[in-house]
């Protein structure tokens, strides 16, 4: 079995449990705050929700004035979203294979809290720069590399000040298990934004957004990253 289909199977097997959870999630509500505040209205622009898990981005765009397409891999996931969002179209396409889509037909690509989970990076962003219009937008996020798999670490107070760094640099996958074992794949920042830029897509934006409150945990670690790229066709030929 390849690697990238135990993933799947991982996620199919989570899948609901991971649904379930998002709709209470609190860190899910600030990320979906973030994106409605940078997308608040479409003008009919091809947007393409790569990995798009039940679907809520991919409705939320429809019903903002966009012609979106949602894909995931998993596909509990797509029937999921399929059921809850009639309106919309599905497809499943795996992350790290050629996506069916042809060259050049979307204004966005749009990539929520999904790559730091994908195996295959590399194929994946060339894909997206496949895809995406001369001038179209990448638009993805992820948990902050920096600091997601760093403890929390108490002061005298037991307010959760600090985070412990035991290792950056390196690239390396470990499990997560917060609706059911699923993998993760840690890269340093660096090897995100050179990646896409071998790709084509040159970094216009970056955003670290305050996640936590400063009540019980230290509000100068972002458990967020979100970053906007632009394809510009002179930087590369797939």
């Amino acid at each position: 079995m390849k690697k990238s289909c135990a993933d799947l199977f991982l996620w199919n097997k989570s899948a609901e449990n991971y649904i379930s959870s998002q709709k209470i999630s609190d860190f899910a509500k600030v990320n979906q705050l973030i994106v409605a505040n940078r997308f608040p209205q479409f003008h009919g622009e091809a947007v393409l929700d790569l990995g798009c898990g039940p679907g809520w981005y991919t409705e939320y765009f429809r019903s903002h004035g966009a012609f979106v397409i949602g894909c995931d891999g998993s596909e509990t996931m797509v029937e999921k979203a399929r059921s809850t969002y009639p309106l919309c179209h599905f497809d499943l396409s795996i992350l790290g294979e050629p996506f069916p889509y042809e060259d050049a037909i979307f204004d966005m690509v749009f990539c929520n809290q999904v790559l730091m989970d994908v195996e295959h990076l590399s194929q994946t962003l060339s894909e997206i720069s496949r895809v995406l219009k001369n001038n179209g937008l990448f638009y993805m996020s992820i948990v902050h590399p920096a600091f997601y798999d760093a403890p929390w670490m108490a002061d005298e107070h037991g307010f959760l000040r600090y985070k412990k760094l035991e290792r950056y640099l390196s690239e390396y996958s470990f499990s997560n298990f917060f609706w059911g074992e699923t993998k993760h794949y840690h890269r340093p920042l660096s090897i995100y934004i050179n990646k896409a830029i071998s790709c084509g897509l040159q970094l216009v934006s970056i955003d670290e957004p305050p996640t936590y409150d400063g009540k019980e945990k230290s509000s100068e670690f972002p458990l967020f990253l979100f970053m906007e790229f632009h394809k510009f066709s002179s930087l590369y030929t797939p």
